[in-house]
């Protein structure tokens, strides 16, 4: 991943203030390459939001073809709006362009701005998981209704936060939902003791994270595997890596008392490791 000037800046002033921002804002005046769209949530799924919408932006590859999809949930940062540089943004957005390089439609969710909130770090339950799953199947169903996106290929990937999500909103056991997730990919994820998953999940994860511990995926996944619930966890642990360790950043301590690194080793090998995943359950004939 290429490093951005503006993450760096950015990031850097939001840590060393350790301010929350307030919700609001968006990508700067000029900036191409997506479509800002809104998005209901689909009653079934949230049935106390009905006329609610989140705001999404979605990143298309050329063509008309009916491309797989990827749904982005950010952290618990949110997009960042506003922030000095928008680093939640701009880091969100890195990612959908790589995949729209690589053949995927990528829409950013936005889970917080729409509901009024800057920030939920430190705060979890400000927005719930449950809640930003119901979002993430709100966005699946509104992919799901385009012409030019395979309804069966559609991902969920979240980092921090939004990985927790990503593991909420596939976790067995749940309401049924109108269109179903292919596949999982959860960036550093708050694990717990899930009763399964219904669609196969790759766990990225450092084994430095004072946040997020690695052990909690480790355990969870072994348990899983033992008794037999579920689809494939695929875990993939990075010696040394911390918390967030794909932001382009150097050492630092949050506010929060969390240490963070950008590393680039592992930051590398997590996208060979969606590349292979994404190949093998997603892009696979059949």
């Amino acid at each position: 991943m290429r490093l951005i000037a503006g993450i760096v800046v950015g990031c850097c002033l939001w840590l060393l203030s350790g301010c929350a921002g307030a919700a609001g804002g968006g990508p700067a005046a000029g900036e191409t390459g997506f479509e800002r769209v809104e998005i209901p949530l689909v009653v079934a799924v949230a049935p106390d939001a009905a006329g609610m919408t989140v705001i999404g932006y979605l990143f298309r590859p050329e063509g008309g073809g009916r491309f797989p999809a990827v749904v982005i949930m950010h952290g618990c940062n949110g997009l960042d709006w506003a922030v000095a540089g928008q680093p939640g943004w701009l880091l969100a957005k890195s990612y959908a362009e790589r995949y729209v390089r690589h053949g995927y439609v990528a829409l950013v969710l936005d889970s917080f701005a729409p509901r009024g909130i800057g920030n939920a770090c430190g705060k979890p339950l400000t927005v719930s998981a449950g809640r930003r799953a119901a979002d993430a199947y709100s966005a699946a169903a509104y992919l799901a209704a385009k012409a030019f996106v395979d309804r069966d290929r559609i991902v969920l990937q979240g980092d921090s936060h939004g990985g927790w999500t990503t593991l909420v909103a596939l976790e067995t056991g749940g309401a049924a939902m109108p269109v179903h997730f292919a596949a999982g990919i959860a960036w550093y994820p708050a694990c717990y003791r899930a009763r399964g998953f219904s669609a196969p999940l790759l766990i990225l994860i450092g084994t430095a994270d004072d946040w997020t511990p690695a052990a909690a995926c480790t355990t969870m996944s072994k348990r899983l595997g033992r008794i037999g619930h579920g689809a494939d966890i695929v875990l993939k642990i990075f010696p040394g890596a911390t918390h967030a360790f794909d932001f382009p950043l150097p050492p630092r301590t949050n506010y929060l008392g969390h240490h963070l690194a950008y590393d680039r080793q592992a930051t590398e090998a997590s996208w060979q490791a969606i590349d292979a995943f994404l190949q093998h359950y997603v892009r696979s004939p059949g």
